[in-house]
């Protein structure tokens, strides 16, 4: 069993090079099934959570945008190509001229690749964000515990952006926490 997942958020844990992942009740080492009945789930499982809810909200929110700049940058790139194309059938009348098609050629295929990399990534980091989050839904429904996120994303301001998080909990002993995070935008 991976218990590593467990300690990592619980207050408990004790990690070092001489022993490795203990706990700090038993001063053992993890032994469990399921789930740990010693575990301590305070400031540090806040703050995964809080932090994992925040990023796969902050990509969600880039969605609109990375779609419509990759229609706008694959629609350049094929114009792009369509005109060299066209500049090689009626306009050519040098060597000059058709080096210049050539080159608006490939700026458009290069276009192209860029708007799909551009997408590639925005959907790279989608999955592994909604991964992440589903891992860590999964741990908490093992103890039962429930919860419902809100933001409040302020102004940008110089690149940076005010969030409020907002939890509501079910089952654990906070009922409600509100976090404030500034990120890079």
């Amino acid at each position: 069993m991976n218990y590593s997942k467990h300690c990592n958020l619980c207050e408990n844990e004790i990690t070092n090079l001489e022993n490795g992942l203990t706990c700090s009740l038993t001063s053992k080492k993890p032994e469990f099934k399921n789930i740990c009945p010693k575990i301590n789930l305070n400031n540090k499982f806040q703050e995964k959570l809080e932090r994992t809810n925040l990023e796969l909200e902050r990509i969600r929110k880039k969605k609109k945008s990375v779609h419509l700049s990759f229609y706008f940058i694959i629609i350049i790139g094929f114009f792009l190509i369509i005109g060299g194309i066209f500049f090689i059938r009626e306009i050519v009348f040098s060597v000059y001229t058709l080096y210049f098609s050539y080159g608006i050629i490939s700026t458009g295929v290069t276009f192209l690749a860029v708007g799909y990399n551009k997408l590639n990534k925005f959907r790279a980091e989608l999955y592994n964000s909604e991964y992440e989050k589903n891992e860590i839904d999964e741990f908490y429904e093992k103890y039962g515990i429930v919860y419902k996120t809100e933001f409040d994303f302020k102004e940008k301001i110089h690149g940076i952006q005010e969030v409020i998080v907002k939890m509501e909990f079910k089952n654990w002993r906070k009922k409600r926490t509100t976090t404030t995070y500034k990120i890079n935008c």
